[in-house]
């Protein structure tokens, strides 16, 4: 996914959940934070980050973020670019779901019991499959975590995608970790202790959790290769 009219800028700092100050061309700007964690080791002051104008010129956030530079590496925090990928891939035939055989027939945001999940459709044989896409932005070298702030919102798609393996559908888990040079996914298990016992069932009753790595730069973000998940691995984050 490449965006367009992208501009380089610097953290000066968070002033609320959904808002960041930046320096651009030597001017202060407010710059709209759409991700939803906490992103405490990613926005700090000095940092190189990415923006780009919002559509709406009235808006009081007049700048969208993108990414953020830490370690020598461009860690893309927009909350929409996992969905926007994964839908991508899956329909021009990039992202095969494991035991599904495709071409696919994709629908997103597609209600199953009390939930909507971000995608639904067949496989080439007739299949129906159920698909949660999660965006992983936490690391530590080579090893990640999800997620990065508790979300009662995750583990409910998880219970449900449990469900609807329990009841015949093929079901996925996917986890875009929007950051390079990434060898192990996790879940953080202190940030968030319910959500890896419900994984754990989840495989059991046949979900299937796939972690997809990604290339990523201040303007693109490129789904990559799968990476190893394990919901047992230790995580610890590196400090600010």
């Amino acid at each position: 996914m490449q965006y367009a009219n992208v501009e380089l800028a610097t953290v000066i700092k968070r002033v609320s959940r959904f808002t960041v100050m930046v320096e651009l061309a030597g001017q202060a700007v407010a710059a709209h934070l759409s991700n939803t964690g906490r992103n405490k080791e990613l926005l700090i002051p000095g940092h190189a980050i990415s923006v780009r104008k919002a559509a709406n010129p009235a808006r009081q956030t007049p700048y969208d973020i993108l990414a953020v530079k830490r370690d020598h590496r461009w860690i893309n925090i927009d909350s929409l670019a996992p969905n926007r990928v994964v839908n991508a891939a899956l329909r021009e035939g990039s992202l095969q779901l494991p035991g599904c055989v495709g071409p696919y027939t994709v629908h997103p945001e597609t209600r199953y019991l009390d939930s909507r999940l971000d995608f639904a459709g067949h496989s080439a044989t007739g299949q129906a499959w159920f698909a949660e896409t999660k965006g992983v932005t936490l690391a530590n070298a080579r090893h990640a975590a999800f997620p990065d702030a508790p979300t009662t919102r995750g583990l409910k798609h998880v219970h449900t995608l449990t469900q609807a393996a329990n009841a015949g559908y093929l079901a996925y888990l996917l986890l875009v970790v929007q950051l390079p040079g990434i060898d192990t996914v996790t879940i953080y298990h202190e940030r968030f202790p319910e959500l890896a016992p419900a994984i754990t069932a989840a495989k059991a009753a046949g979900v299937q959790v796939v972690a997809l790595g990604c290339q990523t730069g201040p303007d693109y973000l490129a789904l990559d290769r799968p990476i190893a998940f394990d919901e047992t691995l230790p995580f610890t984050e590196v400090a600010e």
